[in-house]
């Protein structure tokens, strides 16, 4: 074999659920990582739901307080898939009048839908959408009923403030706070929630009469039980 010649091998590595992948180099032969949520990314594994579409917000159930029957976004995974939630962004285009916001994310099992809501389609974030995610989603009007998670709750996020108002005009100084965009990341949080189906994830709310968007992004991966 002269020094122009080269065997290639295949190195394959056991994953934590026992199943072997292959090991990546580039031209040089150096092994190379990506950051995981982007390398998901290029995978074609990262989706995002959405509730309310282009100006026109949902109006959002629960009123005053939290109410785990009428979410903001409700997403049901199915046993052989997994997600792993990686944002969430709320945004309150309405409160109503003066009254506490409240908003937060569980994840968990034993939740299920009973009737309203509306069904929503998952996107892949990669544009050619190699896979189709198995996660069914609904945003949470048209007169939800819905069932909690009962099962091993986790509360991965809670946000919201003391009084919230929707304002009649800007406001006049630079000291005055009036936050209406409510954003949770896994990268800034100590908390990876991980949602191996069947389980359940919910976006909740609670305000005077409120209206806005929601945005998930998430991880979906096949589940595959170690041997």
């Amino acid at each position: 074999m002269d020094a122009t010649t080269r065997v290639i091998q295949s190195v394959y590595a056991s994953t934590p659920d026992s199943q072997a992948g292959n090991i990546r180099l580039n031209r040089r032969g150096e092994i190379v990582t990506s950051e995981f949520v982007l390398q998901a990314a290029l995978d074609g594994r990262l989706y995002c739901a959405s509730a309310g579409a282009l100006t026109t917000p949902v109006t959002f159930g629960a009123t005053a307080t939290i109410d785990v029957t009428k979410p903001v976004l409700w997403g049901s995974v199915p046993s052989g898939t997994t997600i792993i939630p990686v944002a969430i962004v709320l945004y309150m285009e309405a409160f109503g009048t003066n009254a506490q916001f409240e908003c937060d994310a569980r994840i968990g099992t034993g939740g299920s839908r009973t009737s309203g809501g509306t069904l929503v389609t998952a996107t892949n974030m990669r544009s050619d959408a190699p896979n189709t995610s198995q996660v069914t989603w609904y945003q949470g009007d048209a007169s939800p009923v819905f069932v909690g998670v009962t099962t091993n709750i986790s509360r991965f996020w809670r946000d919201g403030q003391q009084f919230a108002i929707t304002k009649a005009t800007a406001s006049a100084t630079a000291t005055v706070s009036d936050p209406n965009r409510f954003v949770w990341k896994l990268m800034d949080s100590y908390s990876a929630p991980v949602g191996i189906g069947a389980s359940q994830i919910a976006v909740e709310q609670g305000s005077q009469a409120g209206t806005g968007f929601c945005d998930l992004y998430y991880i979906e991966l096949p589940t595959v039980s170690a041997s």
